[in-house]
């Protein structure tokens, strides 16, 4: 009797275990489609995106809202010390010395080689990205004739490069349609934009795990003081 029970339970695990390794081979293999539309009238301005698998019956959907500019100052806002403040308010004044600069320079180079040991594994990933739609039409003017001219053809040039980077690195399953349309006489600001992007999950994932055996050693030891207290608190937040 208990010979039999024993085999039951052995037979819901394999069933359980083999469930497990179907459903996992299942997500790798799922397809995940991401729908980027933006669209930008005036004051206007949403983004959405939306994640989908298995042709739609999941999803989920993201808006972002837009930071409103303050039209009253359209300045750019930074602390300053009050000469009028109590000497324990003021700002402490930072040393600068030629250490400090060898120790960012020596920082720098550390940040670039981990980032440039990730560019093959970025490549690779990214040629498995097909972008199946992209549309990108804009209508500019300022009110100016000269000065629309000027504008609509430094956008004409920055989407064309966009587009060209987009065919050398992904895999472009439909022809760019971008336009720009300028307004010679009335000021006018507007883009509409929709991008749909597809990629497998397990690439995503095979992906996520060559980057982390290529950053071997945890965070890199930085010797500048302001990166030097980042890497301790990443060290201190992992401990804990």
């Amino acid at each position: 009797m208990k010979h039999g029970k024993g085999v039951s339970v052995m037979k819901w695990l394999f069933f359980i275990l083999l469930f497990l390794v179907l459903f996992f081979l299942l997500i790798m293999i799922t397809k995940l489609t991401i729908l980027i539309e933006a669209n930008h009238s005036q004051d206007d301005d949403r983004i959405k995106v939306r994640f989908s698998i298995w042709f739609g019956l999941i999803r989920y959907t993201i808006k972002i809202p837009m930071v409103a500019v303050d039209k009253e100052t359209p300045s750019i806002v930074y602390n300053k010390e009050q000469p009028d403040l109590p000497k324990n308010e003021k700002k402490k004044k930072k040393k600068f010395s030629i250490k400090n600069v060898v120790a960012n320079i020596q920082d720098t180079n550390e940040i670039l080689h981990r980032v440039v040991d990730m560019i093959p594994i970025l490549k690779s990933f990214l040629k498995k990205i097909s972008i199946s739609k992209f549309e990108w039409h804009s209508h500019i003017g300022v009110g100016d004739a000269a000065q629309t001219g000027i504008i609509t053809g430094l956008g004409w040039s920055i989407k064309g490069v966009i587009t060209g980077m987009m065919s050398n690195y992904l895999t472009l399953k439909t022809h760019p349609d971008y336009s720009i349309t300028p307004s010679f006489q009335v000021p006018i600001s507007e883009t509409r934009l929709k991008c749909m992007i597809h990629f497998r999950i397990g690439h995503a994932m095979m992906a996520g795990i060559k980057a982390i055996r290529r950053w071997r050693g945890g965070m890199p030891k930085f010797k500048s003081p302001t990166l030097s207290k980042l890497d301790k608190a990443d060290s201190d937040r992992k401990s804990i």
